[in-house]
């Protein structure tokens, strides 16, 4: 399969199109200059990393694909070809000839590869729309700016949340606040960093939140608002979706891994 493919599979699969983000979505880096060259094997991995790329040489990897694009946000300003993180990045995927492709907030909100989706599904959970809208696919596909709705936060429905399943779903820890286990929680999914909606969930009559940081203030309002929180770390809880993309590259023709190179954040 050649590069061009393997974007256009990507594309059609994740839809980013549908996405107002914080970074570029897609092919992000073409390091030979050449959409028609083969691609032998991918590796996926969360964050762009040095580590990320010089693991994916010695795999033997033309393609990276990684959760987060770091060096590639919006907020990098400085965009030029220096000593920053940006460039040193650029740099050697260019002189490895290994090619780029980054899908933030698409792979959050799909509805089988992504994160969120994951993440209910190892909860036994059902998914539901959220209790605002009438059909899944407003929320997955919605175009307001509020990250509330196109992170697909309010993805969540009714289960019975005990201490033996969170230690299965997230096996490298998280915290718990104001957690009682075995209870049956109303729980709203959005792994990464969704503290900052708290409210939002709050609002919606959720009665768990599971991300993956959390804020000073989380504890605080976990206690005062009544509702559970469970936060498995930004990285630790956006392993799923990049590892759900291996096993799709390989279903549709081409040698596929997940590096997990961890980070307790």
């Amino acid at each position: 399969m050649n590069l061009l493919t393997l974007e256009t599979n990507l594309n059609n699969t994740l839809r980013p199109q549908y996405f107002h983000d914080f970074c570029p979505n897609g092919l992000i880096v073409d390091a030979l200059g050449n959409k028609m060259r083969e691609v032998h094997k991918v590796v996926t991995g969360v964050s762009l990393r040095k580590e990320l790329i010089e693991e994916a040489e010695n795999r033997g990897a033309d393609v990276i694909f990684v959760h987060h694009p770091n060096g590639f946000w919006n907020s990098d300003k400085n965009k030029c070809i220096d000593n920053s993180q940006h460039g040193n990045y650029v740099r050697m995927l260019i002189q490895k000839g290994i090619s780029l492709f980054g899908y933030h907030l698409p792979l959050d909100a799909h509805d089988s590869l992504g994160n969120n989706a994951t993440v209910f599904k190892l909860l036994n959970l059902e998914p539901t729309v959220d209790r605002a809208e009438s059909h899944y696919d407003s929320i997955r596909l919605w175009k307001k700016p509020e990250r509330f709705m196109y992170d697909n936060i309010g993805y969540g429905g009714p289960g019975t949340i005990t201490k033996e399943l969170l230690d299965s779903v997230f096996p490298k820890g998280y915290q718990a606040f104001n957690f009682e286990p075995g209870l049956t929680y109303d729980v709203a999914v959005c792994t990464g960093s969704a503290a900052s909606e708290l409210d939002a969930v709050i609002d919606r009559g959720y009665t768990m939140l599971v991300t993956g940081e959390v804020r000073e203030s989380t504890p605080i309002l976990a206690e005062e608002y009544g509702i559970a929180v469970i936060a498995a770390g930004h990285h630790r809880s956006e392993v799923f979706g990049v590892q759900n993309v291996a096993d799709y590259i390989k279903r549709i023709g081409v040698d596929a891994e997940f590096v997990d190179i961890d980070n307790q954040i």
